[in-house]
């Protein structure tokens, strides 16, 4: 039976991330981007739409991995860059590739199969983190692409001077 394209696109995502946390946990796979993309390291074989879409989502992400991990790091508080487990890395790396980047899919889908991968491949709690940070690099992304408005926005709050008179009700 033929795979839909939405599984194909979640067994991309699954290859993606796991191409990407390769790549941060074994430094030998950093100077050759190659040995990542020919998917040598599957023990079987993979349809070429799902083989395809995982290589986009790995080149955006590698070729932009630097502000990625910039937009990352700029959400943390509290928190460090280094202490974000490999997994999560790797998710938060493939999903902001997919949103800022790819535009392929819309935010909210990106966001829901990284959380799904997340709850799947890392501890149950690191959802809640990557749906925190993938939000807000949707939002700004979003934010950055409309358009001004053509009625300038009100700067200031409107201020009630003196408060109004509750209305008694009568007993009658």
């Amino acid at each position: 039976m033929a795979k839909s394209p939405h599984q194909n696109r979640h067994k991309a995502r699954i290859l993606a991330m796991q191409a990407i946390f390769q790549f941060a946990v074994r430094p030998d796979t950093r100077e050759d981007r190659t040995q990542i993309l020919s998917f040598n390291w599957m023990d079987y074989a993979l349809a070429k739409d799902i083989e395809d879409y995982a290589r986009s989502i790995i080149n955006a992400t590698l070729d932009n991995i630097e502000t990625i991990d910039d937009l990352i790091t700029e959400r943390l508080v509290g928190w460090e860059f280094s202490r974000i487990s490999p997994v999560s890395r790797a998710l938060l790396r493939i999903g902001i590739a997919q949103i800022v980047y790819l535009r392929d899919t819309e935010a909210p889908v990106v966001i829901d199969e990284c959380l799904q991968l997340a709850k799947k491949y890392d501890e149950v709690q690191s959802a809640a983190f990557i749906n925190a940070i993938l939000d807000q690099v949707a939002r700004k992304d979003n934010e950055a692409a409309l358009p001004e408005p053509a009625i300038p926005r009100l700067e200031e709050k409107i201020r009630l001077k003196k408060k109004l008179p509750l209305k008694k009700s009568n007993p009658t």
